[in-house]
């Protein structure tokens, strides 16, 4: 009699175990995944509202910046824009009292991102602070005009006289491409 109430105890004992493993497996480690990965998605929809609350909390001055760069953007003819482009170069030397030794274009680009760059290459000869203020005079621009590479090197002994050599690009926005 002992040994069958041992088997059946045994039976019961690998049942309850069984039991507990297909119980963990179905349904504890579905549910406590489901439960991290839901507060992990609702981590990520707080941080989403948080921007777009900060958003538009300056909605006001990111249109007055767009706005501004629509407004001073390069035209979309090309020799328009090569216009404006040289002016800005005129007004550049203009201001900072140096010339352009050599000025070169490389043919514009255009970006899947909206926007198209019209990339230069220039180099100047003057001394540090003729060629500094040429630099601010092109990071200041109304025009979006962006310094890639800048290289300045001695042309004198006494480093009174230095040589500039520049990559700058410009930028255009295109419309209908920014608005999707």
């Amino acid at each position: 009699m002992q040994n069958k109430q041992r088997e059946t105890i045994l039976k019961i004992a690998v049942g309850v175990v069984v039991g507990l493993f297909l119980l963990d497996r179905v349904v504890l480690t579905p549910a406590l995944g489901a439960w991290k990965r839901q507060g992990e998605r609702l981590t990520d929809l707080r941080a989403k509202v948080q921007r777009g609350r900060q958003l538009l909390e300056r909605e006001t001055s990111l249109r007055g910046r767009w706005d501004e760069m629509l407004r001073t953007d390069l035209p979309d003819d090309a020799s328009a824009a090569e216009n404006d482009i040289l002016k800005a170069l005129n007004r550049w030397t203009r201001d900072s009292r140096v010339g352009f030794t050599s000025l070169t274009q490389s043919p514009p680009r255009n970006h899947e991102s909206g926007y198209d760059t019209s990339e230069w290459r220039a180099t100047a000869v003057g001394d540090q602070a003729s060629l500094g203020r040429l630099i601010y005079e092109i990071e200041t621009d109304p025009l979006a005009a962006r310094v890639e590479d800048c290289e300045l090197t001695t042309r004198d002994p006494n480093g009174k006289q230095l040589g500039l050599s520049l990559r700058f690009s410009f930028v255009r926005i295109n419309e209908g491409k920014a608005a999707k």
